[in-house]
């Protein structure tokens, strides 16, 4: 009887001893999975001289993409501020010796975490980090000293606002004024041209019109000329034939004279001889005697 008791106080003793286990367990891979514990994860570092705005876990980005956070914070002797990170090993070729590591904060009621710039240089080509390495650390500006700026900048700022006003106040109404007297010049200016360009033309107009007149009567004058002379040469060229011609030159030219010509009077026929040939001569044909 006591050993059948035992057997189901064993079972549950294991039983329950199980479940805790599975339960550690589950625990364990719960926190483990977001912090990373079962990957394999890269090192690296950098100092500062202030550890204002840092604190251990905050997210380390990559092109605003979170890659890691921060592992450990420390204070060495010589008041630098040593920080260690923990980024995937996957993101370990976007980081080269020429990524810089940064505080960067979205809006101000965000979080503030580690911006870390890629380097894409020679990628595939050049010695990628190890665990352990240091990157180059750039502060960034503190929102209160740059509230300070602006309110150390303030009074010049106002003072040069009061003055450019000023400035304009005294200028601008002079130079308004002095354009518009520019303006009304160049109207007059313009009004006057155009008047002149108008009589010009006018006068111009009435010198080509008188000119083209003139040229008219001209050409109709030359135009009756040349036919006065053209009926001349025609009548003085009849009256030349008909001296030539005529019966009188002939008898004061001398006979014999090269160029005169004796004139042959034809012999006196009665009209029935010559219209009938000789007799004993063929028609058509001379006679012989």
């Amino acid at each position: 009887m006591a050993t059948a008791r035992e057997r189901p106080l064993d079972l549950e003793h294991w039983s329950l001893l199980g479940g805790a286990a599975g339960l550690l367990a589950l625990l364990v891979l719960g926190m483990g999975t977001p912090r990373n514990w079962w990957t394999r994860n890269l090192e690296l570092s950098f100092r500062t001289y202030s550890a204002a705005g840092l604190q251990e876990g905050m997210a380390v980005k990559i092109s605003g993409f979170p890659v890691g956070r921060v592992q450990r914070i420390r204070l060495l002797n010589d008041a630098q501020v040593h920080v260690t990170l923990e980024i995937a090993a996957s993101r370990e070729p976007m980081v080269g010796r020429r990524s810089r590591a940064t505080v960067a904060q979205d809006g101000l009621l965000n979080r503030p975490y580690i911006a870390i710039s890629p380097d894409l240089t020679d990628l595939g080509y050049r010695d990628p980090l190890s665990s352990g390495d240091s990157l180059i650390f750039e502060t960034s500006p503190d929102i209160a000293t740059l509230i300070k700026e602006v309110a150390s900048s303030r009074v010049p700022l106002q003072q040069m606002l009061t003055r450019a006003a000023g400035l304009v106040e005294r200028r601008v109404p002079r130079s308004l004024d002095q354009l518009d007297r520019t303006l009304g010049s160049g109207e007059r200016l313009a009004n006057l041209l155009e008047r002149e360009v108008s009589q010009g033309s006018g006068a111009l107009q009435g010198r080509v019109t008188r000119a083209t007149d003139k040229l008219d009567t001209t050409l109709t004058t030359l135009q009756s000329t040349l036919v006065e002379i053209q009926s001349l040469a025609r009548s003085s060229n009849t009256l030349l034939q008909g001296i030539r011609r005529s019966w009188l030159i002939q008898l004061l030219e001398p006979a014999g004279s090269p160029g005169s010509t004796t004139p042959i009077k034809p012999a006196a026929q009665s009209p029935g001889a010559a219209a009938q040939p000789a007799t004993g001569c063929p028609a058509g044909a001379p006679c012989r005697d």
